[in-house]
């Protein structure tokens, strides 16, 4: 039996998922896990561990779904490293940063790239940094900002969804990085970066705040 993760998004309607429980099973496929994350008031996104019986269809899935009223997002295999619950995969992240306080940069980017699932993910230092850029803008205004740009490093014809998240660390200021070609970043993975990088500084931030770059 095939694992994959289904992220799609769904409208904060009541009974919407349960619809989308449905169909799916009528294609075969078994939900076992569920992960959500907030977007805004309207809408989440929902990433779905699943129990495939029968081979992957990927247009079978995306039209149950989408009939359900959920656009599908993505579709992928999962890994045995990936079959960790979110949350304790996030409070095993975030206790090692805060017991290493000699992290090194790409300690802490690759901390928060796993923490996110990103494609790639760094630190940008302040003084480097342009102002238009997505990590420019966060250590501008002092908070996350989410939007897409364009990542030399990433196989796309498209710019990649990025959220830059500012930090103080050993007395420099600096924001993590991080890309992905696949979805956006949601408001419940930008809550879970900022507790990583409040481990990583020892302090504390405010109520999660965030710009949506244009």
């Amino acid at each position: 039996m095939d694992l994959y993760r289904i992220r799609i998004e769904v409208a904060d309607d009541p009974g919407r998922m349960g619809h989308v429980l449905v169909v799916l099973g009528q294609v075969g496929i078994n939900v076992v896990e569920i992960d959500c994350h907030n977007v805004d008031g309207a809408v989440r996104v929902d990433d779905l561990l699943v129990h495939l019986t029968r081979p992957l269809d990927i247009p079978a899935i995306a039209y149950a779904v989408e009939n359900a009223g959920c656009p599908l997002i993505e579709v992928r295999p999962l890994s045995a490293r990936e079959l960790e619950d979110p949350v304790i995969r996030g409070m095993r992240l975030i206790a090692y940063i805060a017991a290493t306080n000699t992290a090194s940069d790409d300690e802490i980017a690759w901390c928060a790239g796993e923490l996110v699932r990103s494609d790639l993910a760094c630190v940008v230092e302040a003084q480097i940094s342009t102002v238009d850029s997505i990590a420019g803008q966060a250590l501008t205004q002092n908070v996350p900002v989410h939007g897409r740009e364009w990542v030399k490093r990433l196989p796309s014809g498209d710019p990649a969804w990025t959220l830059a998240v500012p930090f103080d660390r050993q007395g420099r200021r600096a924001a993590v990085v991080v890309n992905r070609t696949s979805s956006r970043f949601t408001r419940t993975e930008t809550a879970r970066l900022r507790v990583l990088l409040d481990a990583a500084s020892h302090t504390s931030n405010d109520a999660l705040q965030v710009t949506w770059a244009q």
